[in-house]
């Protein structure tokens, strides 16, 4: 639900925004680096290209103001009350299903997830309730609010069993798979095997799709053919760490996709590109033997420091300052990963675009952004090409390196993503 919030507040200024894009001269950190290897592209396509850095951090958590902030609270606040209030004095709303489908989303919004399930288990009992699809979406959403995800599952597989595959069901698929994966890394308990079933229907679903040089359309928009593309790779490396061999067939179909005619000339082709070469570096050896950065000390100066890739484990959480989301996923990296092993990383490029150099305004931004960090992680800045090396395009992300071998290097866009890149530095487990 706060993600559809902070969705409809976006659409509020993205005119604007775009058309700031548009007239500013000053470069993008993506359109930065396009500017190295200048794409073939269409005018329509690079505008696309050089908006990735805005679109990656809409949509990330923490990317409200202040003042949305509040009001959101407030409203949320409101709705909990409300839905309390109503629940308790349940009126007879048979002949008006709508309003019993909004007192479910009443309550969803105010993360009042029992009562949300009760009143959306009684809709979906209706002889014919006129909104049934738009239910079961939303009862996945209390469930997952109640930490049931098995029970979140069963709604996505009956909306699979019931509806054409579309938008509403793929992002439910999607919140279902990022619960469950990573608890457990024993292949015949915890919830990876139910969400590798989702990851199946996903697949079956998507790639043909993705053969024909189509995204998934939503009413507003659509699910972007890299984001399918990304979905499917997540659930590669889901497959990997289960050692499932389903994840080398998969992976032999999107190597071929990426190569087909009808991606050529398009801005998706670069994300998925680099997408799939992040997963492709899975269980090879690092890029680099070693990183060549500066590290900002606790009294924000800048000291040279090389950091080798080759021993012991290593996990580099790459970051920009415009990933909202950056600080919060390295922090839950902190708290489960070995002791001294992660590293916050980032490149002056990445940060500003143009010249991989530093200024006085971008190092003073980065001093007041390393304060949100815990203190034994250290800030690395690094040369933009090493940074690179690793096809972090998409930010934040986390390479896993263990005995100078990648075993994880994912997009941090969700829990679920930082659970699968520690569990990706225990020890290895045999294959099936």
């Amino acid at each position: 639900m706060q993600g559809q919030s902070k969705s409809l507040l976006s659409r509020l200024w993205i005119t604007a925004i775009i058309l700031l894009v548009v007239l500013s001269v000053l470069p993008s950190p993506r359109s930065a680096r396009a500017q190295q290897t200048p794409p073939q592209l269409s005018p329509s396509e690079a505008l696309q290209a050089a908006m990735d850095p805005f679109n990656q951090a809409r949509s990330q958590n923490n990317d409200l103001t202040e003042a949305d902030t509040i009001a959101l609270s407030l409203g949320m606040e409101r709705a909990s009350r409300d839905c309390l209030a109503l629940t308790a004095n349940p009126q007879d709303l048979t002949k008006n299903p709508g309003q019993k489908l909004a007192l479910g989303r009443l309550c969803l919004f105010g993360q009042q997830f029992e009562p949300a399930r009760v009143v959306l288990v009684d809709y979906l009992m209706l002889p014919a309730p006129p909104e049934r699809e738009a239910a079961l979406v939303l009862l996945t959403h209390a469930f997952l609010g109640l930490k049931e995800q098995g029970s979140a599952e069963a709604q996505v597989l009956s909306l699979l069993s019931g509806y054409p595959y579309d938008a509403q069901i793929h992002l439910a698929a999607d919140l279902v798979i990022d619960a469950s994966e990573g608890w457990d890394s024993d292949p015949k308990q915890g919830l990876n095997w139910p969400a590798t079933e989702l990851c199946e229907k996903q697949r079956t679903a998507t790639l043909p799709l993705l053969v024909q040089g189509k995204a998934l359309p939503v009413k507003d928009g659509e699910v972007t053919a890299s984001t399918l593309f990304a979905d499917a790779l997540r659930c590669v490396a889901l497959a990997q760490s289960l050692c499932d061999a389903a994840a080398r067939n998969t992976m032999e179909q999107l190597t071929t996709i990426v190569q087909q005619p009808n991606w050529q000339h398009t801005a998706e082709l670069a994300l998925m590109q680099e997408a799939l070469a992040r997963q492709q570096m899975v269980g090879q050896p690092s890029p680099l033997p070693v990183l060549h950065a500066h590290q900002l000390n606790a009294t924000g100066s800048l000291l040279p420091r090389n950091l080798s890739l080759r021993r012991g484990t290593v996990v580099l959480a790459a970051f920009a300052l415009w990933s909202p989301s950056a600080a919060e996923r390295i922090r839950a990296l902190a708290l489960s990963a070995p002791p001294k092993s992660v590293y916050a990383i980032t490149s002056w490029s990445a940060n500003a675009g143009g010249a991989d150099a530093a200024s006085p305004k971008m190092l003073a931004a980065l001093r007041t952004w390393q304060k949100t960090l815990p203190v034994a992680i250290p800030l690395l800045i690094v040369p933009d090409a090493e940074l690179r090396a690793f096809h972090t395009d998409q930010l934040p992300a986390g390479i896993a390196i263990r005995e100078g071998t990648v075993a994880s290097n994912a997009v941090l866009a969700s829990d679920g993503a930082v659970r699968m890149t520690l569990l990706a530095v225990q020890p290895p487990r045999a294959a099936r």
